[in-house]
């Protein structure tokens, strides 16, 4: 009844992502200088997160009708969201998160998972140096390796643990090179003690933006929950890995929020494939309704950001 409403059009239409990186790089230039090449740098590490995204849905069939809405969804958010269009290195924990979960997938069933986990566990934790919270992410893994990915052995465990480390030990061996390693891991130990939630430090872009988002990735949740059972048990188990990592970005965002500018692009690029699952595999007349709905949020969400900055 509802395979020829525009939302299906959208959701599996060939023409999808094209306009979409399009509008993406047409906002980049209503707001970027040709000379400025921080917005440029940022385009270009966007456009890599989401072609990482459209292969991670690939190989791994995230969507279980051809769609590119995955990466849709993410470059729609990145291009109302003109605070992530400079590039910080705040970004690069992105890239590391979506290269991870490459490897973290690609372990599922392995019977000698051991290069795959040790990578993702890599990938990961170079995305730690740069935001220590990320370490988080590495003991998730461990979780849905156990519960998930049903690949957790003394050996997988080892592998993981050698890729959490491998960054470090190349970061003391540079400090012992320079005689600083006795401050060079300082700023871990701020980390340990994080201070209370101050919800003041957030302006009223953030405060839109987060709010709007997490109550998209609330919905695609409760969505995939209601709905899991009509995916393949491999794209179920991925999705619970993704949906374990959601459920600490949300708690993250709650009770960091002087770490908002950091862990948006991460909450961005996990909630991309939640989102999209939910918009393109949805059924009933409230699934059409609630696409007009998430289209009028981006709206708001690119007015908030671009007008009230």
């Amino acid at each position: 009844m509802y395979s020829h409403t525009l939302r299906q059009r959208i959701a599996t239409g060939t023409l999808t992502l094209p306009l979409t990186a399009v509008l993406t790089v047409l906002t980049w230039g209503l707001v970027a200088h040709p000379s400025d090449a921080g917005l440029w740098e940022g385009l270009a590490i966007t456009g890599l997160c989401a072609y990482m995204l459209m292969e991670l849905n690939n190989r791994n069939t995230l969507l279980r009708i051809r769609s590119r809405m995955v990466s849709s969804c993410f470059l729609v958010v990145m291009a109302v969201c003109p605070t992530l269009h400079s590039f910080s290195l705040s970004l690069l924990p992105m890239v590391c998160f979506a290269l991870s979960y490459f490897m973290l997938f690609a372990s599922y069933q392995e019977p000698q998972a051991q290069g795959y986990l040790f990578h993702a566990f890599l990938f990961a934790s170079l995305g730690s140096l740069l935001f220590p919270p990320m370490l988080v992410c590495c003991l998730l893994y461990y979780f849905s390796m156990l519960f998930q990915l049903r690949n957790f052995t003394w050996r997988t465990f080892m592998a993981g643990l050698l890729g959490l480390l491998t960054p470090y030990w190349v970061c003391a061996a540079y400090a012992i090179w320079h005689n600083h390693l006795d401050t060079a891991f300082l700023y871990l130990l701020d980390w340990l003690t994080p201070p209370l939630p101050d919800y003041s430090l957030l302006t009223l872009p953030q405060w839109i933006t987060g709010g709007t988002l997490i109550v998209l990735a609330v919905a695609s949740l409760i969505h995939f929950a209601h709905t899991a059972y009509n995916d393949k048990i491999r794209t179920r188990m991925f999705f619970y890995c993704i949906a374990t990592q959601q459920v600490a970005l949300i708690a993250a965002l709650a009770l960091m929020p002087q770490c908002f500018n950091q862990l948006l692009p991460l909450f961005v690029i996990n909630t991309a494939p939640l989102l999209a699952h939910h918009l393109t595999l949805a059924r009933g007349w409230w699934a059409e309704l609630w696409f007009y709905v998430v289209v009028i949020a981006a709206g708001g969400m690119a007015f908030a950001n671009y007008a009230l900055a």
